[in-house]
């Protein structure tokens, strides 16, 4: 698509707070830095913001992130109409965000739209535990929600200069798992600067044979040992691992956030209806020791989900996960769909028939069920 991105993502950090903190009202070498600092021990974040607007952009006090909108915005792969601060969850990160969204709104020659500023919950720095395992998360999470709204990779830039170092890295690592431009300035630096992309690809077939497992982890649940005793052993790259009471647990870290996020922006298909002439009733087996609620359950699945031709039964797992999930199996050699309806230590397993049997396609789909049936949190 021939087409420049619109929309900049911008990872907030303070550094204008900092640099507010340490100026000297009589410094003659910062212009207005008397009304400057006024604002800043007032609280007007208004007034602040606007009173920065009358500086020139490059000046230090205004911070990398005001550093970089001038550039960026008159970049040439760039056609820059709105930006969007991404801010930590803290006092500091609320304060940076009010003073930017001022700032762009009175400088009208920039002509970008400053979107409500996002904070990310958790990216704070008082508790290191949540900031790796939720905060991290979900500043993935909230990136991809705003790059779908934009319309997709093909209309965002993101502007990995303020920040953690860890939320820089993690926007750049999104960035480049979606081939989105990002774009850093160091605080030396003269100019913005553009990280090369990288040529690499996500192998996005683990995500279908384990896609029970990634979502019930993104939907913040702690697996143990037992649960991945059959799990490829690269699915670990994605988890953070704890010992509590002598026991490993295992949650979603950044990195699997960011391969979810990355396929189901980059690599999600469209899924064909399938014209009600088409669709067939489920079959089941002759197979009477179905637990409660199985036919039901396959039954439901079907009716709700117009891409599906029909569904059949297929013989007893051996162990799985308790409530409706869904992975991607080989069955008699040939890559498949597969539902499994985990209850009082049952496990029978039915066959997703859809037209399109290519493995996006049935992973997309597997994705897809479970983030709408999987309810397992624990």
């Amino acid at each position: 698509m021939n087409t420049k991105p619109h929309t900049v993502l911008c990872t907030v950090g303070t550094s204008l707070l900092s640099n507010l903190r340490r100026l000297d009202a009589t410094d003659a070498t910062v212009p207005n830095a008397q009304v400057l600092k006024e604002a800043f021990e007032a609280g007007d974040w208004l007034r602040l913001g606007r009173s920065l607007a009358q500086l020139d952009p490059t000046a230090p006090i205004g911070g990398v992130e005001i550093n970089t909108l001038a550039q960026l915005r008159s970049h040439p792969d760039l056609a820059l109409r709105r930006v969007t601060f991404f801010v930590s969850d803290t006092e500091d990160g609320r304060h940076t965000a009010e003073v930017l969204r001022h700032y762009v709104t009175a400088r009208s020659d920039l002509g970008l739209e400053a979107e409500a500023p996002v904070v990310v919950p958790q990216l704070q720095d008082a508790r290191p535990r949540d900031f790796k395992n939720h905060g991290l998360r979900n500043l993935v999470r909230l990136l991809g929600d705003h790059i779908q709204r934009a319309g997709g990779p093909d209309f965002v830039a993101i502007d990995a200069t303020g920040g953690y170092k860890a939320q820089i890295a993690v926007a750049v690592v999104l960035g480049q798992a979606l081939g989105i431009p990002v774009f850093y300035k160091h605080e030396k630096f003269n100019e913005t600067i553009a990280f090369p992309p990288l040529p690499v690809s996500l192998d996005y077939t683990l995500l279908g044979a384990h896609a029970d497992l990634l979502v019930a982890l993104e939907r913040n649940a702690t697996l143990t040992e037992a649960d991945l005793r059959d799990a490829d052993p690269r699915l670990l790259v994605f988890l953070n691992e704890e010992k509590v009471d002598g026991t490993r647990l295992y949650e979603l870290n950044a990195v699997g956030q960011i391969y979810l996020t990355g396929f189901r922006l980059s690599r999600a298909p469209r899924l064909k209806l399938v014209p009600a002439r088409d669709r067939k009733d489920p079959t089941f087996g002759n197979d009477h020791h179905y637990p409660a609620g199985f036919k039901d359950a396959v039954l439901k699945v079907w009716r709700e989900n117009d891409f599906i031709v029909t569904c059949h039964t297929l013989p007893h797992a051996r162990g799985g996960r308790p409530g409706l999930t869904f992975r991607v199996a080989p069955e008699k050699n040939q890559p498949t769909l597969i539902g499994t309806y985990g209850r009082d230590n049952w496990f029978p397993r039915f066959a997703v028939v859809m037209e399109d049997t290519s493995r996006d396609v049935l992973t997309f789909a597997a994705d897809r069920l479970n983030q709408k049936y999987c309810a397992e949190t624990r």
